[in-house]
């Protein structure tokens, strides 16, 4: 092995250690080994040159963040903190979370043939349980309560566990389709194969979206779903904090920004109080 492998794989087990998600820990480990192969030091100045390289390349201020956070991790993780300190993200305009409409979502449920079980279940699950796709792909039979309606999600953002209540329809499905299901694979969704299921994995749920979204006529994310579930709660008025535990937000920062992006339920607050009406009674 290497030493800048070396380097890579003790960075990566820190990040781990730390609580980083899977996908952080990959991505900040593949800018790490791409920075130390240009040649980095340890040295803010040399971490602003190869940012400088990476802008020229074409990288944007979102890609150039990421890289930044990737580098501050790495110097602290070599215990230069004052140079982590000296390195500044650039500004990143903050977009509002796009969300689909109640009739796209029943539109693209509907698109799915009633036979492919695991795909609608895949659907209701981004959808009406709110969960990420690396939290859905590493569901396991265990974590689901059909008696109670709970999932528990285990190591979420930020390595937390949270009970995420599913209603009734949803545990029925869920029911369902194990009822079909013949390996004895630990996960909850396995992909399916002619030999053997594994775990399933985020990029046939991105296929599956593609494929369903396209039938449906309609652009979706597994993201989006997610976005759509906090953003039709909202509409219906459950309190943003209740909305912050079940997306697993440990900052109410993270969840308000779904406040922007729907003002049905303000305006209905509006109407209910009749400020301006109740001036005519004066």
């Amino acid at each position: 092995m290497s030493g800048i492998e070396e380097t890579v794989e003790e960075f990566a087990t820190y990040l781990d250690l730390e609580g980083k998600s899977p996908n952080t820990v990959r991505m900040y480990s593949y800018y790490v080994r791409k920075y130390l192969e240009w040649g980095g030091e340890l040295k803010a100045r040399s971490a602003l040159r190869f940012l400088a390289s990476l802008r020229r390349k074409g990288y944007s201020n979102r890609s150039l963040n990421l890289v930044v956070q990737a580098l501050r991790a790495y110097f602290r993780f070599e215990g230069q903190d004052d140079e982590a300190e000296k390195l500044k993200p650039p500004k990143v305009p903050r977009s509002l979370p796009k969300a689909l409409t109640v009739d796209e979502i029943r539109k693209l449920i509907s698109s799915v043939p009633p036979l492919k079980r695991r795909d609608r279940l895949i659907f209701l699950l981004l959808y009406g349980a709110g969960l990420r796709v690396s939290e859905l792909c590493n569901l396991k039979k265990k974590d689901v309560d059909l008696e109670r309606k709970i999932i528990v999600v285990r190591g979420g953002k930020g390595a937390k566990d949270r009970v995420v209540p599913i209603p009734d329809e949803l545990a029925e499905e869920i029911r369902k389709y194990l009822l079909e299901r013949e390996d004895e694979s630990e996960y909850l969704l396995v992909e399916v194969r002619r030999k053997k299921k594994d775990k399933l994995s985020p990029k046939t749920v991105w296929h599956l979206l593609r494929k369903y979204g396209g039938k449906a006529g309609i652009k979706v994310t597994p993201h989006m779903l997610r976005h759509s579930f906090a953003t039709h709660m909202l509409e219906r008025g459950v309190d943003i904090r209740a909305i912050q535990e079940l997306l697993g937000h440990s900052n109410l920062s993270t969840t308000q920004i779904y406040t922007k992006v729907t003002v049905e339920h303000l305006r209905k607050a509006q109407e209910k109080a009749r400020l301006l009406e109740n001036l005519k009674e004066v």
